[in-house]
């Protein structure tokens, strides 16, 4: 005992001088010689430790057990020292306490690693733990009672279950057991309760340890809080699960390229290309930019070069590319134009970015929109306007021609003596030029009303004889000025179609007239009608003129398209009338076609009209009239309103001439005053007038005396079936529309003179 350093103390009971030896006086810090007693050995004990001490003394002296006891002595200059105290008392026959033993053994350094370890363990970032063979657990750092508010005695042994969660309790104390059972390491994932109630995800590990022998003696192991991480791995399982569901949903096409080996992108452009398209391989895209390229599925590009979104071999490519490289590697909206697998040309915009890592394109992301239709819409935009441009430049064209004639025929007229032979030449070509000039804006509102769905058709049986007679007066004069031959081979049955005559005789004539102004002088025109079946009649317009060129075909119904353009055209025209015949046609259930052997080839053109009526069905056309002689007795008195003077002056000399008594007036508010004076028979009412416009000038007249009698004619360039019904409901008994027949004027004025 005298060479290891123990120290042994035989202490007589009752305690009072106490006998140590050399080493127990230095383990409490005292010097070999020094006397020694029960209050010196107080004194030197660590304040912390007497009360521990002294329990202990008394509960070994009570209950006769070896006392086993480690406390801390204190010496000058506080030093410290730990001790383990080892002892026990002997008692007499009587049983009363004779003599206290034992020895004491210096622990410090012990004790000093122990404190180090516990305050790594308590110091550390995991909570540690260590399990004895039997599974109990022995040891456990402050972080475990900080974190879970648990104290040692609810803890050690299996107490630390009760803190994981009810859900995972069982599970994570039989991977426990089981792993303790079979000596092996052990990772689990459970759920446990913070000192504030919360629950926090935690990992769980253990290290089986074993002594030199390879005896099992328990695990060492950490819980870990790894709460943010779970919450974090959460968020990110539902953000790609939300960005699998935008990819799969949405109409872009999204792709990923992946560059294996990386593209180095301090090389120089054009080796840079070259490495893109022979190491950039599609990891990834969706069902919309596959199906861009003709592919049912995403999976069928996967893989796939870049090649089969930007093919070497295109023009610019590469190009395109080096642009890219020069920006480093990002794009937005850039727009590019290729071909799909079918041949068809396809309009993409495109955003792009490149992932670099240390100088080194290992991957790049992008987007593509399908903007074919967009462009296409522009480029319709653009035709259209183009085409806007030459309607407006032909329109003025067309309007000039015929009125350069009527005014060198007026300045004629002026300079003639009255009865010169050359009078009634010019009257006629101002008639021609006048009804040309009609014809031109009937055409207009006629494409106008078909536009904005608001041309309606008077549906009755019609003759088709009739419709062939009515469409050759029509075009007469044309045929007549370049002396073509008209050819008619119509069927020896009577047919007949439904639809509205006027309009089906305006299909007819259209066709019929350009036949005759594309053709050359003296070329024959062909009108044939068959009957293909019971439910189609078939009209045929054939010439020997200027033809068709192939390319113009598809086009030709087109509003506004001429297939010629430019100062030499000869025959003039809008571009309106074909898109006219067809839309008329298309209101009639039928179809129209053209066809030709190209440019000098001469055209064909065919109308197909559905649903024929019986023959029996179709009434008595009746015959086409001249303005009946007026009734006899007084003239009729007609009052001619329009702020126009030159409208309202003309009108009525002509209606002079007929043999009416006429009066002019120029505003509204002057014709209410000349009717009150005149009684007229009729009142020929311009609608848009200052002071009084027709509608108030109407509603006036007919609060008069005798108004509710007269013949009130509205006269206004409008002349929709809406604007029909409000003249209607203003009181007129008719509307005609600008510029008015004289003749259909003068018959209403004699029909309401008979009546």
């Amino acid at each position: 005992m005298e060479t290891c350093g123990i120290g042994v103390w035989l202490n007589p009971m009752p305690l009072g001088a106490l006998s140590w030896n050399k080493h127990v006086k230095a383990h409490f810090h005292l010097a070999p010689e020094a006397e020694v007693d029960m209050a010196l050995f107080y004194e030197r004990l660590h304040p912390d430790d007497r009360a521990v001490v002294e329990r202990a003394l008394e509960a070994s002296l009570t209950s006769r057990a070896m006392l086993d006891l480690i406390y801390r002595t204190r010496g000058p200059g506080s030093a410290l020292k730990w001790i383990r105290a080892v002892g026990r008392p002997t008692f007499d026959a009587e049983g009363r306490p004779v003599q206290f033993d034992g020895i004491t053994l210096d622990v410090t350094r012990e004790m000093q690693s122990q404190a180090e370890l516990r305050s790594f363990a308590d110091t550390a970032p995991a909570m540690l733990w260590v399990t004895e063979p039997d599974g109990r657990c022995s040891f456990l750092s402050q972080g475990w009672y900080d974190f879970t508010g648990q104290d040692a005695s609810h803890a050690l042994g299996f107490g630390w279950l009760e803190a994981v969660h009810p859900d995972d309790r069982a599970a994570a104390r039989q991977a426990f057991l089981e792993a303790n059972a079979g000596f092996r390491a052990f990772q689990l994932e459970h759920r446990l309760r913070r000192a504030d109630g919360r629950w926090h995800w935690v990992i769980d590990a253990g290290q089986p340890r074993f002594d030199e022998a390879g005896t099992f003696l328990g695990f060492v192991g950490s819980v870990t809080d790894i709460h943010e991480r779970r919450l974090a791995e959460q968020r990110l399982r539902d953000s790609e699960e939300r960005y699998r569901g935008f990819v799969a949903n949405s109409t872009e096409g999204i792709w990923r390229i992946e560059f294996d080996p990386p593209v180095d992108t301090r090389l120089p452009p054009a080796e840079q290309v070259s490495l893109i398209y022979r190491q950039g391989r599609f990891a990834e895209c969706n069902d919309a930019f596959a199906r861009m390229y003709g592919f049912s599925a995403a999976a069928e590009l996967e893989g796939q070069s870049l090649s089969l979104m930007l093919p070497q071999q295109q023009a610019g490519a590469r190009a395109y590319l080096e642009a890219l490289i020069a920006q480093g590697y990002r794009a937005s909206e850039v727009e590019f134009e290729q071909r799909d697998r079918g041949g068809r040309t396809l309009h993409f915009a495109n955003s792009l970015t490149g992932v670099l890592e240390n100088g080194w394109l290992v991957r790049a992301w992008g987007t593509q929109r399908d903007i074919t239709d967009r462009k296409r819409a522009e480029q319709a935009l653009l035709e259209a306007d183009r085409r806007k441009d030459d309607f407006l430049a032909t329109l003025a064209h067309e309007l000039r021609n015929p009125l350069a004639p009527i005014r060198n025929a007026v300045e004629l007229q002026r300079r003639l003596p009255p009865g010169h032979p050359a009078l009634p030449r010019q009257r006629d070509l101002i008639d021609r030029q006048v009804s040309h000039l009609t014809r031109l804006v009937d055409d207009l509102l006629d494409v106008s009303r078909i536009t904005r769905d608001k041309l309606e058709l008077r549906r009755v049986p019609v003759a088709v004889a009739d419709l062939v007679r009515d469409a050759v007066d029509s075009c007469r004069a044309d045929l007549d000025a370049g002396r073509h031959a008209l050819a008619l081979d119509l069927p020896a049955q009577p047919l007949t179609v439904q639809g509205d005559p006027v309009r089906l005789v305006q299909i007819l004539g259209n066709l019929l007239g350009n036949a005759a102004r594309y053709s050359p002088p003296g070329t024959p025109v062909r009108l044939a009608v068959r009957a293909e079946a019971p439910e189609v009649v078939v009209f045929t317009v054939t010439d020997q003129g200027e033809g068709i060129a192939q390319d113009d075909l598809p086009r030709l119904f087109d509003l506004f398209f001429q297939a010629r353009r430019g100062s030499d055209r000869p025959h003039g025209g809008l571009g309106i009338g074909l898109s006219l015949v067809q839309r008329l046609v298309q209101l009639h259930g039928g179809t129209v076609r053209a066809s030709s052997a190209g440019p000098g080839r001469g055209s064909e053109f065919e109308v197909r009209l559905p649903n024929p009526a019986a023959a029996a069905d179709v009434p008595a056309e009746a015959a086409m009239r001249l303005p009946a002689p007026q009734p006899a007795g007084p003239a009729a008195r007609v009052l001619v309103v329009d702020d126009n003077r030159d409208a309202a002056d003309t009108l009525a000399a002509w209606l002079d001439v007929m043999g009416c008594e006429t009066a002019t007036a120029y505003d509204g508010q002057e014709g209410l005053e000349k009717v009150a004076a005149m009684k007229p028979d009729a009142v020929v009412l311009d609608l848009g007038m200052p002071r009084l416009d027709g509608w108030q000038a109407c509603e006036r007249i007919r609060q008069l005396p005798g108004g509710g009698e007269m013949l009130l004619v509205a006269v206004s360039g409008w002349g929709q079936e809406r604007d029909r019904q409000r003249t209607a409901r203003a009181g007129f008994d008719a509307h005609l529309v600008k510029p008015i027949a004289p003749d259909a004027l003068l018959e209403l004025v004699y029909r309401h003179r008979r009546r």
